[in-house]
């Protein structure tokens, strides 16, 4: 079995399983679900507690997509034939936010595209874009849908809006096995882009937790992470060269190894998120597939301790492909969905651990968890692994072996369903993420927890002291110099979509306060979209904001592309 293929049959023969349909509503395909265990909800019962009376939120009670506006405008072209289908236009509406999902099952969504585009080729980007800028219509980019920061997002708008669907610009267009480099259409899809590598022996090892769903074009432009970044690298590390197609035309890069010719364009495209410009293809840097991945897991005594075994295996540099450390209520729910092996062991790990003098913690739980993995050649990984885990032995770690690896890679791109099935019993989930410099990742951490755990009693009506949050960090991106901090919490939703809008947006500002004032980045691998945007000249400042607006000035002049991600300063979190 390939650890890689996701919900994809093999990727290293010649056929793959059909792609079951997507779910309108929610998270992923059709018939894939992740139920939550009943000591998982015992667990967040315990800490939020139960949901709010009323019935939770359902798809579509009241959606009727004949109150909406269609039609693509009469200027852009007939034979790309638009699709104005309610239910198309549903689906590019939104992206997977849990304030996307909200709007979209209670059907409280403020605004559909007027029509969908899917063009072929970078002409017929070129066509619509002129043709949108001559006529007032806005374009925004869809490659998977998956972001989470209101990057596809439409908003209410007097101009027509449509939705360009970048699927039909995708596939291996060539590969260069001398030098290690694949080019491949922005529309690629993660397990298509694996599959079509695999095919020939290679892999780009870029694995977010969305790769089932999300796109190359997606990938570069969110400037995205995966999950096995620590081996492979982020997308900024994997393009070599790109092709941009925008209103003024086109902005072609050359794959190159390195170059001192003037600032990095690429740099500049990476993370643009569709404001300057439409992705149509890049030029990847690929490897050779390795013969085994192995994931073992640790328990660590703390946190803190955690941390610093994780800053040092990073500075040492043990060529370790992931590392991924659990703060101590994560470890919990972690342990409730099996990575920590069968209950009957888990006394048995405390009591380990009190016999090192750990007792528990007091956000509560014993212990953190860390996952770590290598991959190549099985003699290379058996020595990176023993390397790995001699050093967590010196910071108190104790070794579950690799059931905790086995059992996250298995699920590692499901454990997003389990954000539905927790809304269908009124509780609601989410996440953000961020990195901050390591003498500074415990102050973040504990800034943002409290910000989190503090802001609904500050700001709702009476009552409110009732309302907790369950916070839970973790760390997956380690770096020499700081790590990402990856953040998920959980709330109890209000069947009333307006309300539980509102909850989440008190949530997401104090956090996204907090983050940056403590000295952290806005986005670790996310983006900016329409939800960061109004903090991020906290971060760049405004002569940052000022070159980016030139930069989209030059390329966009009309704002034709995407024009309330990245630098519209609105708040627009409960839109």
């Amino acid at each position: 079995m390939d650890h890689r293929t996701g919900s994809t049959a093999s990727v290293a023969g010649g056929s793959r399983a059909p792609t079951p349909a997507r779910r309108l509503g929610g998270w992923g395909f059709e018939g894939t679900l992740f139920e939550p265990s009943a000591e998982l909800l015992a667990w967040l019962h315990e800490r939020i507690g139960s949901p709010p009376p009323g019935e939770p939120t359902v798809p579509f009670p009241s959606f009727d997509p004949a109150t909406f506006r269609a039609g693509p405008g009469r200027a852009l072209p007939d034979d790309l034939a638009p699709s104005t289908d309610a239910l198309d236009r549903l689906a590019h509406a939104r992206g997977q936010g849990i304030n996307d999902l909200l709007r979209v099952r209670s059907g409280t969504l403020p605004a559909l595209p007027d029509a969908v585009l899917r063009p072929e080729s970078a002409a017929e980007v070129e066509a619509i874009l002129h043709d949108a800028a001559r006529e007032g219509v806005r374009v925004i980019p869809w490659g998977g849908g998956t972001s989470v920061t209101g990057g596809v997002t439409v908003m209410p708008d007097e101009a027509p809006v449509v939705s360009l669907d970048l699927a039909r610009l995708s596939g291996l267009e060539a590969l260069d096995e001398i030098s290690g480099l694949a080019t491949f259409g922005a529309g690629t899809a993660g397990p298509a882009l694996e599959h079509a590598l695999a095919e020939h022996g290679w892999t780009l090892g870029h694995f977010p937790q969305s790769f089932e769903l999300s796109t190359l074009g997606g990938w570069i432009v969110t400037r995205a992470s995966g999950q096995e970044s620590l081996g492979y690298g982020s997308i900024q590390d994997l393009v070599a060269g790109l092709e941009l197609v925008a209103p003024t035309g086109r902005l072609e890069l050359p794959a190159l190894p390195a170059s001192a010719a003037g600032p990095d364009l690429r740099q500049l495209v990476l993370g643009s998120e569709g404001r300057l410009g439409i992705v149509r293809r890049a030029t990847l840097r690929v490897r050779r597939r390795p013969e085994t991945l192995r994931v073992t897991g640790t328990l660590m005594p703390s946190w803190d301790a955690g941390l610093a075994a994780a800053r040092t295996l990073v500075q040492q540099g043990v060529p370790l492909t992931l590392l991924r450390l659990s703060d101590e209520p994560e470890t919990e729910v972690a342990m409730t969905v099996g990575l920590g092996g069968a209950a009957w062991v888990r006394p048995l790990l405390r009591g380990y651990l009190r016999l090192r003098g750990v007792g528990r913690s007091p956000r509560g739980g014993w212990g953190c968890l860390m996952l770590i993995g290598a991959a190549g050649a099985e003699a290379a990984v058996s020595e990176a692994l023993d390397d790995a885990t001699a050093i967590l032995r010196r910071h108190g770690g104790a070794s579950l072996g690799e059931r905790p690896g086995h059992t996250w890679i298995k699920d590692r791109f499901r454990h997003p369903y389990l954000r539905d099935a927790l809304l269908d019993r009124g509780i609601a989930t989410d996440t953000l993420e961020t990195a901050a410099p390591w003498a500074r990742v415990p102050e973040v951490a504990t800034a943002v927890r409290r910000a989190l755990e503090d802001a609904l009693p500050a700001t709702l009506p009476d009552g409110a002291e009732d309302e907790r949050v369950a916070v839970l960090c973790h760390v997956s991106h380690p770096y020499r110099d700081g790590s990402s901090l990856y953040f998920t919490f959980f709330f109890r939703c209000p069947p009333d979509a307006d309300r539980a809008v509102a909850r989440w947006a008190t949530l997401k500002r104090a956090a996204t306060t907090a983050l940056v004032e403590a000295g952290a980045t806005l986005s670790h691998h996310h983006g900016v979209g329409s939800i960061h945007a109004p903090w991020l000249g906290r971060e760049v400042g405004a002569q940052g904001l000022r070159l980016l607006a030139a930069s989209a000035a030059a390329l966009d002049p009309d704002g034709v592309l995407n024009p309330h991600t990245l630098l519209d300063p609105t708040d627009r979190l409960e839109v």
